[in-house]
């Protein structure tokens, strides 16, 4: 069975091979109702920053039926932003294979 942890994991995978080097997620902290990511990079600034900070909730999705949405991000160093995603609900997807 697919735990949460591992569907971030291949969540964050996914979100970089799409979105580096400009944009690259990094799991900070999995607690029991949030979830901790740093996004490193330039960042296109004409894109937004707020859409590469959204976009993972897209990517997650693809792998676990959740509701989440961003608390708070802050600059956590330069070019590293830290964002909290708070989980509004959650269930496991099941993948047939």
């Amino acid at each position: 069975m697919v735990n949460f942890k591992d569907s971030v994991l291949r969540a964050i995978k996914e979100y970089n091979r799409y979105r580096s080097p400009e944009a690259k997620a990094k799991l900070v902290k999995i607690g029991e109702k949030d979830l901790v990511l740093d996004f490193e990079g330039s960042f296109c600034r004409t894109c937004g920053v707020s859409d590469y900070l959204e976009d993972f909730v897209y990517e997650l999705q693809k792998f676990v039926d959740i509701k989440i949405r961003i608390e708070s991000f802050e600059e956590h160093k330069p070019e590293t932003i830290r964002v909290k995603y708070i989980e509004l609900n959650i269930s496991l997807k099941i993948e047939n294979k």
